[in-house]
């Protein structure tokens, strides 16, 4: 991922945040995936890190939903940090790790397909 800070007062950044807010949030499992790639974290370190790379927001109420179905789909598995049973950390498996890595490439591809159709 990249890191996208607009500049607050610029009619132009705030145009394109826009657009950057929705695709994010429309397909926030394609970013958590990628922050997982990094290494593993717990939910709010993944709410943290695309915030501050991306300066987007996605909620507890968005992300924990994601991170329960890629753990039972067995991309993720989770383990609690040691002497705090309230927080999990996230990693991917082996299996996660290469269908997260072919959905980031497929995600990148669709992007760039994308901009030249719209800038034909």
């Amino acid at each position: 991922m990249t890191e996208y800070a607009p500049e607050i007062g610029n009619s132009d950044e705030y145009d394109c945040k826009r657009y950057i807010d929705k695709i994010i949030k429309t397909n926030r499992e394609i970013f958590i995936m990628s922050s997982l790639l990094e290494k593993p974290m717990c939910g709010y370190d993944i709410i943290k890190e695309i915030f501050l790379k991306c300066n987007v927001f996605l909620s507890q109420g968005t992300v924990y939903p994601v991170l329960y179905s890629l753990e039972e789909e067995g991309i993720l598995y989770a383990e609690y940090n040691k002497g705090d049973m309230r927080s999990k950390k996230y990693s991917l498996t082996l299996k996660g790790k290469e269908i997260a890595q072919k959905n980031i490439d497929e995600f990148v591809e669709s992007i760039n397909h994308l901009t030249f159709l719209i800038q034909r």
